[in-house]
């Protein structure tokens, strides 16, 4: 089966063609073209990419689409290792010559910058050409739960995703620590029965090998949808071959989409986590594990403010699901997706 993404022509990251940085900026690709401007950042497999917002140089020197003193406007560079007409600088409003970033080479036909300003230490900028989703790009929305509280968690997730528009076909089900693998389908959603006990590592284990994707949303059977969700998860830049897309920078929960790809090359390592327990589930999370194993991450933007990446936020505290233990309600506003995590993890711990 050959996905939409397998079918374009795109910029890929391979262990035999690594793409390599070039000197120089081909300005006549980048002026008057929308770009994301982004944070760069290197991991242990690849880089890591958070969006700042989406802007616009144009040809007089004017940036729009995006409002910051630090990039009031842009012009030639000329003391730098490559000719002017290759080169730029983003500089500040209130001066006009003064840059807070200077930019003179190009990876995977990203222009790469580095900014000057305080603090006192060079920062690796990038901007990604702003290409839209494709239609045909098969996302599923893989929902990760456990054997002891699906039957009461799930079927009111599962309605929250139908009114989002989302079709039953495209809704996945995970649930981890069974006693056999087995699977059904309830109410014409395909559900995954996995003796695989590792959390939500578990449904992210068990989706490439049950179903066919380009991408996999995954989400918790903790997770409360708000209007708005589906729009914001499938509006995604499309310049790479993303393995990991995290709703936070730090992909907090787990939460994001992963391509089935990437999660079929790190299937050995979480088939070795099986039998994780909470408190190393939550080590793994943090530490970022699944973000430093992808070659290619692009922080999910939030098209509502400019394409910029957002933290999670917190919110108030109640006894959700009547469980006897608080949680908090944590927001997700990048993709309009809420969270009921417990105040203190030693609840979630002896769950």
């Amino acid at each position: 089966m050959i996905t939409a993404l397998q079918a374009e022509k795109e910029i890929s990251f391979t262990e035999d063609a690594k793409p390599s940085l070039k000197q120089g900026v081909d300005m006549e690709k980048l002026i008057g073209v929308p770009h994301l401007f982004c944070r760069y950042s290197e991991t242990r497999a690849g880089f890591i990419i958070v969006p700042i917002g989406t802007m616009t140089l144009q040809a007089d020197g004017r940036i729009t689409g995006y409002n910051h003193p630090n990039e009031g406007y842009w012009q030639p560079y000329q003391y730098g290792t490559v000719n002017s007409d290759q080169a730029f600088a983003f500089v500040g409003a209130g001066n006009r010559f003064i840059p807070s970033s200077t930019w003179q080479q190009t990876f995977c036909e990203m222009p790469i910058g580095y900014y000057c300003s305080d603090p006192e230490m060079p920062q690796k900028l990038c901007l990604v050409p702003h290409t839209t989703t494709a239609a045909g790009v098969h996302i599923v929305y893989v929902v990760a739960s456990c054997l002891r509280f699906y039957e009461k968690t799930v079927p009111k997730l599962v309605q929250e995703l139908l009114e989002e528009g989302i079709e039953t076909s495209r809704i996945k089900v995970v649930v981890n620590g069974c006693d056999q693998d087995d699977d059904k389908t309830i109410n014409g959603v395909d559900h995954a029965f996995t003796k695989h006990n590792a959390w939500e590592l578990s449904a992210l284990y068990e989706a490439p090998l049950r179903w066919q994707f380009d991408y996999a949303m995954l989400i918790h059977d903790t997770n409360q949808i708000h209007p708005g969700f589906r729009r914001k998860v499938e509006n995604f830049n499309r310049h790479l071959q993303w393995d990991h897309l995290p709703a936070t920078p730090m992909a907090r929960c787990l939460v994001g989409l992963y391509a089935h790809d990437f999660l079929l090359r790190t299937n050995s390592w979480l088939k070795k986590i099986d039998g994780m327990d909470k408190k190393g589930g939550i080590i793994a999370e943090v530490a970022g594990e699944m973000i430093h194993r992808a070659k290619t991450v692009l922080a999910m933007g939030d098209p509502e403010t400019n394409g910029a990446a957002r933290q999670t936020e917190w919110r108030e505290a109640a006894d959700f699901f009547n469980s006897g233990t608080i949680r908090v309600r944590r927001v997700f506003p990048t993709i309009n997706l809420h969270k009921f995590t417990h105040t203190d993890l030693a609840d979630a711990i002896t769950l």
